[in-house]
């Protein structure tokens, strides 16, 4: 509930707090707290929930709403599409040469906020969120596990 993310957000005194918007109606409840987020990971839906866009709106469009309802910096996937990229250093766009679905979001999000926590920029440490969702697609298991030999063939493409 809003309630216990506006909550959770103060509880985090200024440390950063990442968000996984997981649905149109779960992102909505995001609003409230999208000022205080390090980052938000969602797609086109989930987006359009908390801006009013529509889901096929340019990435500019996209971006431009985020940022009005206050979000800082982002991730927004589009199924087979470009994984679009925003924080104060720009927005950009990274097209996977394989097909990266919605349901890897938390793998996106997952390496992605663990590349940024060691100290890379978004740009390169998304690289890192979609090499892991291309791997979890791919594999057969609920967790996938891959070699670093694997991430480094992955990120490589």
């Amino acid at each position: 509930p809003p309630m216990a993310l506006e909550r959770l957000v103060a509880l985090a005194a200024g440390k950063p707090v990442f968000a996984l918007a997981v649905s149109p109606s779960k992102a909505a409840r995001l609003a409230p707290v999208l000022e205080f987020l390090a980052m938000a990971f969602m797609n086109r839906h989930d987006a359009g929930a908390l801006t009013g866009a529509d889901v096929d709106a340019d990435e500019r469009g996209i971006v431009d709403g985020l940022r009005r309802a206050g979000l800082k910096s982002g991730v927004v996937t589009a199924g087979d599409g470009p994984v679009l990229g925003f924080d104060a250093a720009g927005a950009f766009s990274i097209l996977p040469p394989k097909k990266v679905a919605d349901g890897a979001a938390d793998a996106v999000a997952g390496a992605t906020v663990a590349a940024l926590l060691r100290g890379l920029t978004l740009r390169v440490a998304l690289r890192d969120g979609v090499a892991a969702a291309m791997l979890a697609i791919e594999s057969a298991e609920l967790v996938p596990v891959f070699t670093a030999a694997d991430f480094a063939d992955a990120l490589a493409l």
